[in-house]
Parts: C-alpha cells; sequence; structure tokens
C-alpha cells in the first residue's frame, strides 16, 4: 500500500493562513455552537435568513448565507439546509478564533409583514456584539433586492451575552461589602 501524498502541486493564487491550532479550533468551535443557541433562542419561531461576511488577515473576502426556520411549538424545531450550515458554522468558527479573520459580521433577516426586519453583530474578541441599527440599516440597505430603503427596518440586536464574562463577579472598582 502507498503512501497518501498530494498531487497539487504549490500554486500562487493558494491561500496560505496560519493554523491557530486544535485546542483554539475547538474553542471557537464551542463558543460558536454557544452562539448560534443563544442567538436561535433570541431570534425565536420564525423564518431567518442569516448572513455573513468576513475580511481575512490575507484580504481575501468570505462570504456565506443560510437560512433556518424555528418553530417553538409543540416543540422547538430547526430546519435548514445541512451543508449551507456546516458552511456558516465554519465561517463562525473561524471568526469567533480570530487569528486569520480581521473584520466578520453576521447579519439576521427576519421575515416579517409587512417588510422583513434585520439586525447585525461584529464578531470581534472572540464574541458577537451587537451593532446599531443605522450602521445594518446602512449595510444592507444596497443588498435588499427589490425594497425601497424605506422598507428595510433595522431594530438593534439583542444582547447575547459572553459566556467567558462571570456575571458573579463585582464590576472592577466596585467595593465589596
Amino acid at each position: 500500500m502507498s503512501a497518501l501524498r498530494c498531487d497539487q502541486p504549490d500554486r500562487p493564487n493558494r491561500r496560505s493562513l496560519a493554523y491557530p491550532g486544535d485546542a483554539a479550533v475547538e474553542a471557537a468551535r464551542r463558543r460558536a455552537y454557544v452562539a448560534f443557541a443563544l442567538l436561535f433562542t433570541v431570534l425565536g419561531a420564525g423564518r431567518h435568513r442569516l448572513f455573513y461576511g468576513a475580511l481575512d488577515v490575507d484580504g481575501c473576502c468570505a462570504v456565506t448565507r443560510t437560512t433556518v426556520e424555528i418553530t417553538t411549538a409543540p416543540k422547538w424545531r430547526l430546519v435548514t439546509n445541512p451543508d449551507e450550515f456546516a458552511g456558516m458554522e465554519a465561517a463562525l468558527t473561524a471568526a469567533l478564533e480570530g487569528s486569520c479573520v480581521s473584520l466578520a459580521t453576521l447579519v439576521v433577516q427576519t421575515e416579517q409583514q409587512p417588510f422583513p426586519v434585520v439586525c447585525g453583530w461584529r464578531i470581534e474578541n472572540g464574541w458577537l456584539s451587537g451593532m446599531d441599527p443605522d450602521a445594518v440599516h446602512a449595510a444592507v440597505s444596497p443588498c435588499a433586492s427589490g425594497l425601497s430603503s424605506s422598507e428595510v427596518r433595522a431594530y438593534p440586536a439583542p444582547l447575547l451575552p459572553d459566556p467567558s464574562i462571570d456575571e458573579a463577579e463585582p464590576p472592577s472598582g466596585a467595593a465589596s461589602q
């Protein structure tokens, strides 16, 4: 039996990003699972389109999207395309790990009547920080196919508590009793 070998020669356009290590990737993957659980909980039942965009450290852009349908009765259920969701999970994991991503955002469009609503998060310092509605509106208005900019409604992103912050600790500088 012959040894496995790579038949692809080095290509000048092939990306070469530094691998952060298994432990860093696994920690980021766990954070991605927590982020999705919190995100789907705050979004609630409905049809939600998730859009991810990032600028990697090598100057390349990464984009992915997926649609999820969440039902909460009679029991909680999430329906999505597994391949699209795997791409979203990988992208969010890379952004949360952070060593290869310069800038990343996650925007969610929820279908509501009469028009959809959107909110977004910047992915920085290993977690998701809510974006200002004006920034989200400005970002999605050019991409809102078939809708005028006045029909795109952005709202403040729900807080997704960072699981690495221990809420039992008093803020620094707080007097102990």
